[in-house]
């Protein structure tokens, strides 16, 4: 039997973007320059910070992911989340890139290879890091809007009108706030996000028989390949050794993660940040993964994994309360979309567009710069979700797009702060053999992410390691 909405979930629903909207309209009332749409002012400390940060990287895209994986694979798939959690901590804990990154005074991360190499590693860093964010952003509203459509009982075809209202509540406040706006409304929404995981995890484990009927229904379907290791080739040493390259350099690198970085009061705020935060990012991934253990012994197996959570919530949530549990998945997915619509409409500004200009701007002018590519951005994932046919996994698509810049970027970052030699030939080699692998696997679909993921990583140090010992730099800057 499933559960419909009721006047009480249209309620709850209405009022909380009504809610949301206004927080993020007040914001625009504090935004004076462009280091206040940007960075708050660069003034956010731990609490803000962890609030704001745990709500971004908390999207209904990854809550669908993971339940994904972990519907597909049973227990073994939580490897990800303490993978995720320990390379969080480590970053932390030493500083690794993000200290130093902090202390330059910086907005994005392509503007330091600006100041490090040449302007023309920084339009390179600036385009694909571009790239890499609205492809991953593109599949967010057609994923997130079929979960949602399943979850609220509307027919396919609602799907567009689905997608463009919560588009256009989270574009409106982003544009006119700022910073400001997607962080007053993260802290807002992580609360109700907290909510919604207490709620979601005490229907999903008890109609499931508790752990002992999610352990029993793993072994019945997946047997030791749910639970060992050994036993589940798919998470073998090169998928261990490939995600913790992935998550180092998604925590040290990733735009609306860093952005965080620079918006914290100093370097050993955004330390603290990282290192409390870690904890919500093994949590992050694990409640995902247990609902989706749940949803094997609740519904079983069915072949479209991708709708397993939603199909198993609407019959275990009460009627009266599936509104209370649709506002906290929304608020998932609005605080990734404004977060990753500010992150990327800035470098398209600054690391892209300005740098090609002529003559310089001010700022009045680049913050509308700024406020014009949210809404270009906007547009292109609403398109790109309706049109895109989708027929990878969740997993692949982010992976491979991801990808496309995450080994380049880390190692240029790595390069171009830790050994002086590293050289602007070496960079640009850096990037361009980051992206090859995963345009590859792009075509011949019987290459795995994982394998192409993992060639990036090492093309890439390879790459910048011959280019600058063959091509240096005559003069080295710091």
């Amino acid at each position: 039997m499933t559960n419909t909405f009721e006047f009480i979930d249209w309620a709850f629903i209405i009022g909380f973007l009504i809610v949301s909207l206004s927080i993020g309209l007040f914001a625009r009332k504090q935004i004076i320059n462009v280091d206040d749409f940007l960075l708050v002012g660069r003034k956010l400390r731990s609490f803000r910070g962890i609030a704001t940060l745990a709500s971004t990287e908390m999207g209904l895209v990854t809550i669908i992911y993971f339940s994904e994986e972990a519907y597909s694979n049973g227990f073994v798939a939580i490897l990800a989340g303490i993978i995720a959690a320990i390379t969080m901590w480590i970053i932390g804990k030493t500083g690794f890139i993000i200290k130093h990154l902090r202390s330059l005074g910086i907005r994005t991360v392509p503007e330091y290879f600006e100041m490090r190499f040449r302007p023309g590693v920084r339009w390179i860093a600036g385009v694909l890091i571009f790239i890499t964010g609205i492809l991953n952003m593109g599949i967010f509203l057609q994923v997130e809007g079929r979960f949602l459509s399943i979850a609220m009982g509307f027919p396919a075809h609602t799907l567009p009108i689905i997608m463009g209202i919560i588009l256009v509540i989270v574009v409106s406040y982003t544009m006119l706030g700022g910073m400001y706006s997607v962080v007053i409304t993260d802290i807002f929404q992580f609360i109700v996000l907290l909510a919604g995981i207490v709620m979601i995890s005490y229907y999903a484990f008890t109609h499931a028989g508790g752990f002992s009927g999610m352990v029993n229904s793993v072994r019945v379907h997946y047997g030791d390949a749910g639970f060992n290791l050994r036993e589940a080739p798919k998470y073998g040493l090169l998928f261990i050794l490939w995600t913790a390259l992935y998550y180092t350099a998604g925590w040290s690198s990733w735009q609306p993660v860093v952005q965080r970085v620079f918006s914290m009061k100093d370097g050993d705020t955004a330390k603290k940040l990282y290192r409390i935060s870690s904890i919500f990012m093994f949590f992050r991934a694990c409640m995902p993964m247990l609902w989706g253990i749940a949803a094997i012994a609740v519904i079983g197996i069915i072949p479209d994994t991708q709708t397993a959570l939603p199909n198993m919530l609407i019959r275990i949530i009460p009627a009266g309360m599936i509104g209370f549990i649709m506002i906290g998945f929304l608020s998932a997915s609005m605080s990734t979309y404004d977060s990753y619509l500010l992150s990327f409409s800035a470098i398209l500004t600054q690391d892209i567009v300005v740098p090609i200009l002529k003559s310089p701007i001010n700022g009045k002018r680049r913050m509308l710069f700024i406020q014009v590519g949210i809404i270009v951005i906007g547009f292109f994932i609403y398109f790109w979700g309706i049109y895109y046919n989708f027929t990878e996994t969740v997993f692949r698509y982010i992976a491979l797009t991801g990808s496309l810049a995450f080994a380049g970027t880390l190692t240029a970052l790595v390069g171009g702060i830790y050994w002086k030699k590293t050289s602007t030939t070496g960079a640009y080699l850096a990037f361009i053999a980051s992206a090859i692998p995963p345009l590859v696997s792009m075509f011949l679909q019987e290459i795995s992410p994982t394998n192409a993921g993992l060639l990036s990583f090492i093309l890439a140090p390879l790459s910048l390691a011959a280019g600058s010992i063959l091509f240096p730099d005559n003069k080295i800057e710091s």
